[in-house]
This record gives structure tokens, C-alpha cells and sequence, in this order.
């Protein structure tokens, strides 16, 4: 009489072992999703921050020099404050003494505030803010810069903001959707 013992696995565990594999994968793939997630939401509340920090310290800076009404030396050095002492623009002579904000006044702002490895553009009508190439899309109103992180984000989905008003200096950070 021939011993046959046959080694390997039986249909049943391999059965078993594919379905473990498929809860571990329908549970860890939501987990990993949110990791890439949460990393993009920390360099958006990095770069808000650092920018939050450089009004304020261009503000100091703009004490200590007297209340100048010409370029304060902080960051790149070119940026004239507002009446405030806030940081507003690279061209004095768009706004006219006014302390609203004009053409990429809000793109110089964070260009010369910071030195950092994310990109920015001014929004353009023409371009769509969900999909662009750039980390940071930047647009203004009259008297407030926007900053939206869209790296990392589909479409219609909200994104990381920070609003900037340069008369009072005052920043905050929200989760919004663009209104264009």
C-alpha cells in the first residue's frame, strides 16, 4: 500500500485566506485614503500658519521702523503696508493710497512673506480653481486676499482657505468652497 499524502492547501482555506485578505484590504485602503488626506489638510494648515506668523512679524517690523509708509524691511523687502502697517502691495501706485487690493497684490504678499516650496497663482476667471496644477490659488476682493489649498482635491469638494484682510491684519483659516 502506496503512502500518498498530498500537501497543500484545500479549497476551503484558500477560500478563507482570500476572504481575510479582502476584509484587511476593505478596511486598511479607507485608512491609507485619509492618511494622504490628513497630510495634505497639515501642509495647507502649515503654510497658513507660517503666512499668519509673517503678517504678524511684517507688522512688528513695520513698529519698529517708525510706521513707515514705504516698503518695510521683512521677507524680500518689497512690499509697502497698508495704513495699518499690514503687508498690501509691491506697487504703491495701484492702489493710490487707498488700502485696497489690486491685480496679484495678493500673490506678492505671499511671495515675498515666504519662502517655501509650495506653488501659487492668481486665480484667472478663465482657469478652474479644482484641478490646477499649483498648490495655492490665490484671489482678491477689494479689501481681502483668498488663498485656497487645492492640491490633492477633486472637484466640488471644500477646500483648505485662508482669509487675509490687510487693513486689520486679521487671517483665518476655514474649509470652504470657491465661489467661482
Amino acid at each position: 500500500m502506496k503512502n500518498n499524502k498530498n500537501s497543500g492547501f484545500t479549497l476551503i482555506e484558500l477560500v478563507v485566506i482570500i476572504v481575510i485578505l479582502a476584509v484587511l484590504a476593505v478596511v486598511a485602503l479607507p485608512r491609507y485614503l485619509n492618511y494622504q488626506r490628513d497630510a495634505h489638510l497639515a501642509r495647507a494648515d502649515a503654510a497658513f500658519a507660517s503666512l499668519d506668523n509673517a503678517i504678524q512679524l511684517y507688522h512688528s517690523k513695520w513698529l519698529t521702523q517708525g510706521e513707515t509708509k514705504d516698503v518695510v524691511d521683512y521677507g524680500t523687502g518689497d512690499i509697502y503696508p497698508s495704513s495699518t502697517g499690514y503687508p498690501l502691495t509691491k506697487d504703491r501706485s495701484t492702489n493710490q493710497g487707498t488700502d485696497q487690493i489690486h491685480g496679484s497684490d495678493c500673490l506678492d504678499v505671499w511671495q515675498s512673506l515666504l519662502n517655501t516650496d509650495l506653488t501659487i497663482t492668481p486665480h484667472k476667471d478663465s482657469d478652474p480653481v479644482y484641478g490646477n496644477k499649483n498648490d495655492i490659488v490665490s484671489w482678491y476682493t477689494g479689501n481681502q486676499c483668498y488663498y485656497y489649498y487645492t492640491k490633492g482635491f477633486e472637484a466640488k469638494e471644500e477646500l483648505p482657505a485662508l482669509y487675509y484682510n490687510p487693513v486689520t491684519g486679521e487671517t483665518t483659516r476655514s474649509v470652504a468652497k470657491p465661489s467661482k
